[in-house]
C-alpha cells in the first residue's frame, strides 16, 4: 500500500466520525503534531505505538490503517471505508472491475450513510459543523450516484436481463 493511501484512510476515518485532528490527538493521547505530521506526510513512518493509540481511539483495527482491507485474490473490498478513503480515479477504477453483488452493497452503505448526515446536518451546532457536513453529503451524492451508474451498467445485469427477456 502506498503511504499516500495509509494517510487519506486516516483522514477519511477521522472525518466520517467528524473529529477535528485536535479532537483525535487529545482521544488517542498523542499530540496534535503528531496526527498532523501523519496526515500531512511530515511523518512518513509513524512507530507502530502511535498508530495503535490513533486506531484505537477511532474504534479500528490498526492494520485498517496500515494495509488495503479485503485484498483477497479478486480484489479491494468494497466498503463505506474503502469510498470515503478512496481519491477519485481509484474509486472510478474499482467501480469498474467490481461485481455486481458488492456495487449493491456498497450503494446500500453510501445510502445509509448519506441519511446518517442529513440528520446530523440538522443536530448541527454552528456554522462550520454544518459547512463541513453539507460538504460530505455532496461527496457521498456523487458516490452514490457513481455507483447507481456502474449498476445500471454492469455487464452481469445486461446478461441477465438479455436472458429473461429470452425466455
Amino acid at each position: 500500500m502506498k503511504r499516500d493511501e495509509a494517510r487519506s484512510r486516516l483522514t477519511a476515518i477521522r472525518e466520517d466520525r467528524m473529529w477535528t485532528q485536535g479532537r483525535l490527538a487529545e482521544e488517542a493521547g498523542v499530540s496534535p503534531t503528531t496526527v498532523s505530521g501523519i496526515e500531512s506526510g511530515r511523518i512518513s513512518r509513524p512507530q507502530f505505538g502511535t498508530i495503535k493509540k490513533l486506531a484505537r481511539a477511532l474504534g479500528v483495527d490498526p492494520r485498517e490503517l496500515l494495509s488495503t482491507r479485503g485484498i483477497e485474490g479478486r480484489g479491494m473490498a468494497f466498503s463505506l471505508t474503502w469510498a470515503m478513503s478512496s481519491r477519485e480515479e481509484e474509486f472510478e477504477d474499482g467501480l469498474e472491475g467490481a461485481e455486481i453483488g458488492d456495487l449493491h452493497t456498497l450503494s446500500r452503505e453510501l445510502g445509509e450513510e448519506q441519511e446518517r448526515l442529513r440528520r446530523l446536518y440538522g443536530e448541527a451546532r454552528g456554522a462550520e459543523q454544518r459547512r463541513l457536513i453539507k460538504g460530505r453529503i455532496r461527496d457521498v451524492a456523487a458516490q452514490y450516484g457513481s455507483v447507481e451508474a456502474s449498476i445500471a451498467h454492469h455487464p452481469d445485469e445486461v446478461l441477465r436481463e438479455e436472458r429473461s427477456s429470452e425466455e
